[in-house]
């Protein structure tokens, strides 16, 4: 290790050899994926003090806290997760300026005052976490700061379902609150998951349970069950009604997750979704008479070759309405009579244009509202009626839509939209026009007014068009001498959608920055093809567009090299870790928020579902050959000068292990060559970043991107 000015605690090393289909590779930090030994557990404490340590002196952190603080503060209260009966009763939750926390609200009808229902820090107040987790004082407990994951009424309005979860973890303890008497029942039901389903009589749910809620274990996400409670019932007894044990004619694997959805308590049949290592859904149905009379008998509705969204359809009545990718990459709306038809002789409701995708899309009595997408960053507004498709004009251009009802016998519609800059606006539609109808203060945001938003095309290393998303202050000169931070990630097919978020984004610009959203192929921006174009033996893709997106940036003067910081999490880590270990010389700063970086392990952690499905699995040769050349650990060189890197874990992690970053980490440290720091910030309290209290929220953004302006330079005022 060449010396450097940054003391390091020194990573404990036991190398493993292995062959991988003729390859040998030496991991020298296989140990550190042991999270239960003493030496171990004491390097990533140790590294978490270190981290704290450096960042909280960082110039101008604490006034980048400030203003992060009055820019999230800037609201008397926010409201999320409404949810509204057929009756009009309305259960949310409201966020109130300064509280760490969400609060459940209740309005009986539109015209009620709001109705305190539960404050979550009343909830086990005196629990503490166990001794021996906090980083600095070991022997000291760390209290549980619990936080809403989910709300769910009854259909009738009697009972509502509160998921809890605390410290980033993401199994929840579900309670559940009698409405006529405004208290809780005595039982409280563990290990669910936050997806609670009403049966249509109201007297109970379902809920996928999971047997182990361990992070660290590998059986944390196997065996998922939906389990069926009744009100009343011990949840101690479960009543499973779908599981591998349960139907084992439908090949149900330990590591496929089960769940089931109703769509309306006048609905005759219920669905039920595996969701297995595919890109696509497999869906099954039942009806509720069967349900109500023990375990259903699940019949085959979609399957992974009708290559339907793994996020779902839509039942109304007895017809099911999903999207679908097959013959159609940019995507098509169609339904299917439950029991009648095939997805060969499915109905097309909506299609796509060869410009734009199908992205979200609702159904209500007066039609089928959709909308498309173009590159990602353009969208606009459908609905679909009696055989037409109307345009929806919009009172402002829109980046992205988001669209819910309560279902196809209804004519309530909630469009909310948004943009990089502008603030996320509720509307209803009344006869084809848009009306606000926000519940939620809309606040002035006077130092946002004078931004720039530019929508590019940047030509990747075969010619293919990948959209780049570049925010910035009106006037700027492009000198090439601009703080520049872009963020990439290219996974899962997920859309990164232009969504205003001024703690996460504006902050950077408000500071004089430029910032970026590369989106790379293996997300879901331009559709099938673009997502296929980034998954498995095409990943390197995404970090080629990311690494092309960088050219043009310092091409076009709108930064240089010594400016250039780059940002990802989660699966985002492979695009940051390989970006940097391609071309170390682009980039002087890198972050990676819990993410990706050995993906070659990867699918023998706990999660390894998603990264099998997306990424590969090792004991397949052409897929582990993908993988290791995704693994940003394996391609790090010894001598190399590598950018300052700040690196981060949850201990509470359930999606990536500590692991991933903590190796990634510890070979840098030792590996690199130049002298900017490698800061490894492990985090005792929070998880994959679900979950956290606001102060941790604020802490997160200034910690992240006062180091980033400190490696770059840039004074914070």
């Amino acid at each position: 290790m060449k010396p450097t000015k940054y003391n390091y605690p020194l990573a404990p090393s036991k190398p493993v050899t292995e062959d991988y289909f003729g390859t040998k590779i030496t991991d020298h930090y296989r140990n550190l994926e042991d999270l239960t030994d003493p030496i171990v557990q004491k390097w990533y404490k140790d590294q978490g003090v270190y981290a704290e340590n450096i960042l909280e002196n960082i110039p101008g952190r604490d006034l980048l806290i400030q203003k992060i603080e009055d820019l999230i503060q800037r609201k008397l209260y926010s409201i999320s997760s409404v949810k509204v009966t057929r009756d009009d009763q309305c259960f949310f939750l409201k966020k109130q300026k300064g509280a760490e926390t969400a609060q459940v609200f209740y309005r009986k009808d539109q015209n009620s005052e709001d109705e305190l229902l539960f404050d979550p820090k009343d909830y086990k107040q005196q629990e503490l976490l166990p001794l021996g987790r906090h980083p600095e004082n070991p022997s000291a407990p760390i209290e549980k700061n619990y936080v809403i994951s989910n709300i769910s009424p009854s259909w009738n309005g009697r009972y509502l379902v509160i998921a809890i979860t605390h410290s980033g973890r993401e199994i929840s303890e579900l309670i559940i609150l009698d409405m006529n008497t405004r208290k809780f029942l005595p039982h409280i039901i563990t290990n669910g998951f936050s997806n609670v389903k009403w049966f249509p009589d109201s007297n109970g749910f379902a809920y996928t349970h999971r047997p182990v809620i361990d992070v660290n274990s590998t059986s944390l996400w196997k065996d998922a069950k939906v389990v069926r409670y009744t009100i009343g019932d011990d949840p101690k007894d479960l009543n499973v009604f779908f599981s591998k044990n349960t139907h084992p004619h439908l090949n149900i694997s330990s590591s496929d997750f089960l769940s089931i959805n109703f769509h309306d308590p006048l609905d005759k049949y219920i669905v039920g979704f595996i969701h297995r290592p595919s890109p696509y859904a497999e869906i099954y149905y039942a009806s509720v008479e069967e349900l109500e009379h023990g375990i259903p008998d699940w019949k085959p509705l979609l399957t992974k070759e009708d290559r339907a969204s793994r996020y779902g359809g839509v039942l109304s009545k007895d017809t099911y309405i999903f999207p679908t990718v097959k013959n159609a990459p940019n995507g098509q709306i169609r339904s299917t009579t439950i029991g009648k038809q095939s997805l060969g002789e499915s109905t097309l409701l909506a299609d796509s244009k060869a410009d734009s995708i199908i992205d979200d899309f609702a159904i209500t009595s007066d039609g089928l509202y959709f909308t498309r997408v173009k590159n990602g960053v353009e969208c606009k507004l459908y609905l679909s009626k009696d055989g037409k498709e109307i345009n929806i004009p919009l009172p402002k251009p829109a980046g992205a839509i988001s669209l819910s009802s309560i279902g196809g016998r209804y004519p309530d519609i909630k469009i909310k939209t948004s943009g990089w800059v502008n603030a996320e606006t509720s509307y209803k539609c009344i006869n084809n026009q848009l009306i606000e109808d926000d519940i939620s203060p809309l606040d002035s945001y006077p130092e946002f007014e004078n931004f720039v938003v530019k929508e590019v095309l940047v030509k990747s290393h075969d010619g293919e068009e990948v959209p780049l998303s570049i925010i910035h202050q009106k006037g700027i000169e492009l000198n090439g001498q601009h703080p520049t931070l872009m963020h990439g990630y290219g996974s899962h097919n997920i859309s990164i959608k232009p969504s205003f978020s001024p703690e996460s984004r504006l902050i950077w610009v408000a500071q004089g920055g430029i910032y970026c959203q590369a989106h790379v192929r293996g997300g879901g921006e331009k559709g099938a093809e673009w997502y296929e174009a980034g998954r498995k033996t095409n990943k390197p893709n995404t970090w080629k567009d990311f690494i092309a997106c960088t050219e043009y940036l310092i091409k076009e003067k709108y930064t240089c090299k010594e400016k250039m910081a780059i940002r990802g999490g989660s699966s985002g880590g492979i695009t940051i870790g390989r970006a940097i270990t391609a071309r170390p010389d682009l980039y002087a700063v890198a972050i990676s928020q819990v993410g990706g970086m050995n993906m070659l392990r990867a699918d023998k952690s706990p999660n390894p579902g998603p990264i099998i499905r997306d990424h590969g699995n090792s004991e397949i040769p052409i897929e582990c050959k993908a993988l290791i050349e995704m693994d940003a650990y394996l391609q790090l060189q010894e001598g190399v000068e590598y950018p300052a890197t700040l690196i981060t874990a949850g201990m509470n992690d359930p999606r990536v292990s500590a692991w991933q970053p903590g190796k990634f980490a510890a070979k840098l440290q030792a590996y690199n060559a130049s002298e900017k720091p490698t800061i490894f910030w492990v985090d005792y309290e929070s998880g994959h970043g679900f979950g956290n209290t606001e102060s941790k929220v604020i802490k997160k953004w200034a910690n992240l991107y006062s180091f980033a302006f400190w490696q770059l330079g840039h004074p914070i005022t």
